[in-house]
């Protein structure tokens, strides 16, 4: 019977000394101040292998209890002998073949009620129901998957599951995170990074809490029974091990070697909404729909995720902010760190999605300031000036639709207001704006520093002249595309009025934008 234990085999990329290689969990949790970070080639992969080492560590400690406990971890290590008796007392349910407790997968699905290829556990390639442009992967013969590579795809397939319709079992529901960016705050090393990310985990959550390699697997009566298929998180390490699909890898042997072609994949454990905390690694903005609401901060085709920085920040004496910014603040607070002008790295992942179907998944990495750290409300200040950015976009967009309408007019005729949204669609000032934008804002954001209740009215007002000079740039290149007759230049100037009024704080003169 083939095995591949994911405590001692190699199988989590790892950079050290700047090589990557692969390493097990047992080495990610003991050394893990001799490796640089985390990184697969994938974001979706390299924030799930954090979270599972977060989980287990939470359960191998039981705790931290609050930030000094994490400072102190921080400082001196783990409690390595916790985590080596944890390890040793789950040792079987880490195997990724075992016959009865396969790790993260269920033990009696089989092939003939589910086959699939083991491409559907990756976005980036063909599937069943998953077509990529530019990937060429033919789901009727995959090529073999080595050991390692399946147990990292199946960490990030349970954690970014997309809802697909109906399954053999039930409805294929969303994970609980799926659509979410994914927050994590990184450190100069991997344990520093998990340090940071090791939010306070109280005794009460721990007796009730458990990750789902603690229970007996679920079997396919289970899941297939669609009501009793349906659970709340019972504490943060639960969400962490969300079963979200039911997978079984059907491993082959290939010259002297284990490997996965094929795999039965069905719908999970239905994520149902509770009243537990918020996952300590999503943010949340305003619903654009309804401000009153929050949702989570994810991942767009059309916007990018700095436009909402300020959801990243710490909110001092708010149980509202990113639990992870917090935490890393106030761990960093306990160790008297300074920081020197550098800030505090987080990586957010996740992906964007219309449906079923994934139309992008991303890693970014920004600097929150040293500001941070400091008693100032620094998320207002930001999400002020992230306003002032907005509002001033929404400007030079309706001096470009009123141009459009200018140009389409003919006589006494108005144009059709699809024709007038192609014209606006056409033109560059959107994408020259919060390009230059982008840039401009990683700059200033990193002078928000110890120093900041003394220079804030400095620094809202170079953002506002930033604002300014971008999007004059931006209207600038719009009015060359516009053209130089006599008509296009009548209805430049008619419609410019509306980006000039919003410098100027007054009624536009001239043409309205629709």
């Amino acid at each position: 019977m083939p095995t591949f234990n994911l405590i001692t085999q190699p199988w989590i990329p790892a950079r050290q000394q700047g090589a990557l290689r692969l390493v097990s969990l047992e080495q990610a949790l003991l050394e893990a101040r001799r490796f640089e970070r985390i990184e697969d080639p994938s974001p979706l992969v390299t924030v799930a292998l954090h979270r599972l080492l977060l989980a287990i560590l939470h359960r191998a400690l039981e705790g931290p209890g609050d930030a000094y406990e994490a400072a102190e971890w921080f400082k001196n290590g783990f409690d390595q002998g916790k985590i080596r008796a944890y390890l040793v007392r789950y040792h079987d349910r880490f195997d990724l073949f075992h016959p009865e407790r396969p790790f993260y997968q269920v033990p009696d699905f089989t092939l003939e009620r589910s086959s699939r290829s083991w491409t559907v556990l990756a976005p980036e390639l063909n599937s069943d129901n998953n077509k990529v442009l530019f990937d060429h992967t033919i789901t009727s013969r995959p090529r073999p998957l080595q050991p390692d590579e399946a147990a990292r795809l199946l960490v990030a397939n349970q954690t970014f599951a997309l809802s697909a319709g109906k399954s053999v079992l039930c409805h294929t529901a969303t994970a609980p995170v799926a659509t979410a960016a994914l927050a994590l705050m990184l450190g100069e090393n991997l344990h520093q990074t998990l340090c940071l990310n090791l939010v306070a985990y109280q005794k009460h959550e721990l007796e009730r809490d458990f990750a789902t390699w603690e229970k007996e697997p679920l079997r396919v009566a289970d899941l297939a029974d669609c009501e009793r298929a349906k659970a709340s998180a019972k504490g943060i390490v639960h969400r962490y091990t969300w079963l979200s699909r039911a997978v079984r890898f059907e491993p082959e042997e290939e010259s002297g070697q284990t490997v996965v072609r094929w795999i039965a994949y069905a719908s999970g454990v239905r994520y149902e909404e509770s009243q537990v905390r918020r996952d300590p690694m999503v943010a949340v903005r305003p619903d654009p729909k309804d401000p009153t609401k929050e949702r989570p901060l994810g991942f767009s085709e059309g916007r990018a995720l700095w436009r909402d920085f300020a959801a990243l920040l710490p909110k001092p004496g708010s149980a509202q902010g990113l639990e992870v910014a917090n935490h890393a603040c106030n761990v960093y607070d306990k160790l008297h760190c300074h920081f020197e002008k550098r800030g505090i790295p987080v990586m957010v992942a996740g992906q964007a999605n219309d449906q079923a179907k994934i139309e992008l998944w991303r890693g970014e990495t920004y600097r929150l300031p040293e500001a941070i750290l400091g008693k100032a409300d620094l998320h207002v200040f930001v999400k002020k000036c992230l306003d002032q950015a907005e509002e001033m976009g929404k400007a030079l967009n309706g001096a470009a639709r009123a141009l459009a309408t200018e140009l389409l007019t003919m006589g006494d005729r108005q144009p059709h207001k699809d024709d007038v949204s192609r014209l606006v669609q056409s033109f560059p000032h959107q994408a020259a704006y919060w390009s230059a934008l982008e840039g401009q804002f990683a700059d200033w954001i990193l002078r928000l520093g110890p120093d900041f209740l003394e220079q804030q009215a400095r620094l809202e007002q170079d953002w506002q002249q930033t604002l300014k000079r971008e999007a004059l740039r931006a209207w600038e290149l719009t009015a060359l595309v516009a053209g130089n007759d006599a008509r296009a230049l009548r209805a430049i100037y008619k419609s410019e009025g509306i980006l000039l009024s919003r410098f100027y704080r007054k009624e536009a003169v001239g043409a309205k934008g629709n």
